[in-house]
């Protein structure tokens, strides 16, 4: 099978599990095929199981080129894919972090857990800190999954934690228009 490479690889957030609500299925399926139909490449976290199973298959359907980023350690607990085109396997969950900002153009965060907050966390922190420049963060807020977290940042800017541009460092959707319109 033929996949495409477009050279702008977006970054998929989501969980290593599945969620209480079946529409978080339907929603990865929906974003990874809308993104794969417009020639992006996906970047994830190399696991194959939960929803990031379901982005990977989801683009591998579409023949999207697929790049995992795994450490080793997590191979035991969420079983890296065999089927993705590329896969960076590093010893620490800080080199995965680091090559995820390395190489993806822009990021995205669907439902999820700890490891995607913490996800979502780190790519706006680099941005804040020029760490990475000029790559989009979007916050898909699905039936407000992200309501708690886009009202800390808002608090953290209030509070004067953060420069007014804080907000300027990621965008938020709340259904696939506003998400189309982005992307």
């Amino acid at each position: 099978m033929n996949f495409k490479n477009t050279k702008h690889k977006v970054a998929v957030f989501c969980g290593s599990m599945y969620g209480s609500n079946k529409k978080f299925k339907e929603l990865a399926v929906t974003v990874t095929k809308y993104l794969a139909q417009n020639n992006y490449d996906i970047v994830y976290g190399g696991g194959d199981n939960g929803l990031m199973g379901v982005v990977a298959n989801t683009a591998l359907k579409y023949n999207s080129h697929v790049t995992g980023i795994i450490p080793s350690f997590l191979d035991k607990r969420e079983k890296i894919h065999s089927k993705i085109n590329k896969i960076y396997v590093t010893k620490t969950m800080e080199q995965r972090k680091k090559k995820f900002l390395q190489i993806s153009d822009s990021f995205i965060a669907l439902p999820g857990g700890g490891g995607t907050i913490e996800e979502i966390s780190l790519v706006v922190s680099a941005l804040q800190l020029g760490v990475i420049k000029n790559k989009k963060c979007l916050i898909f807020n699905y039936e407000n999954y992200w309501n708690d977290i886009i009202n800390q940042y808002k608090k953290v800017v209030n509070a004067k934690f953060a420069y007014k541009n804080f907000k300027d460092l990621f965008l938020v959707c709340n259904n696939l228009t506003e998400f189309k319109e982005i992307f």
